[in-house]
């Protein structure tokens, strides 16, 4: 891993509320919002234009928009992989800037992190036991198809009202065995499409 949070698209400060950062550069200069000209979003600074002053470089990193972005980062994984790769490129973080983060913000991001791992920890959990609950449905379905295909096959090389009288007993018998599931429930049906079949072909 060797992107940090904005060559990684994790936060994109230019995406921001423009009188958001407005502000909390401001705040941060410890100068009234007036007093800013202008503003210029570059690659990893803020370019801040003062009235009467020269231009200063502001870092992303200390605006309270940032451990915000970060915090919605974390919130919003979706799968553990990438909470996983999150979390890597905030330990990078950490040590290519250790300037720029105080305690609390670390304390924030380790806390939203390992809450977000457990809830992602207890979803895999829930996914898995209802899989395991679903699994004898879903292969007594299975089952279903395929003893409901076999006797299309058989019916489709059925060419006589005697052949397909002879099966259906049999066919009637399955059936039953199936009674649960729609194919169990509609395999008659396929008997007498067939006879209707024949009918047509002989008339």
């Amino acid at each position: 891993m060797s992107h940090n949070l904005i060559q990684a698209g994790v936060i994109v400060p230019s995406q921001w509320p423009l009188a958001r950062v407005w502000l909390e550069v401001a705040t941060l200069l410890s100068i009234a919002p007036r007093n800013i000209e202008r503003l210029e979003f570059w690659q990893h600074q803020i370019w801040v234009k003062i009235e009467h002053k020269k231009a200063v470089f502001i870092s992303y990193r200390r605006l309270p928009l940032w451990k915000e972005t970060g915090l919605d980062a974390i919130k919003n994984s979706g799968d553990r992989p990438y909470l996983d790769q999150l979390g890597e490129m905030l330990s990078l973080e950490v040590k290519q800037y250790p300037t720029q983060y105080d305690s609390s913000l670390l304390e924030a991001w380790r806390s939203a992190w390992a809450q977000k791992s457990q809830q992602l920890k207890l979803e895999a959990q829930r996914q898995a036991q209802e899989e395991e609950r679903l699994r004898p449905l879903r292969e007594r379905q299975q089952a279903g198809q395929q003893w409901y295909d076999g006797w299309k096959t058989i019916l489709r090389y059925c060419n006589s009202f005697d052949g397909l009288e002879r099966l259906a007993p049999e066919l009637q018998k399955q059936s039953q065995e199936f009674i649960d599931i729609p194919q169990g429930e509609t395999a008659m049906e396929l008997w007498h499409q067939r006879w209707q079949e024949i009918t047509h072909a002989t008339a």
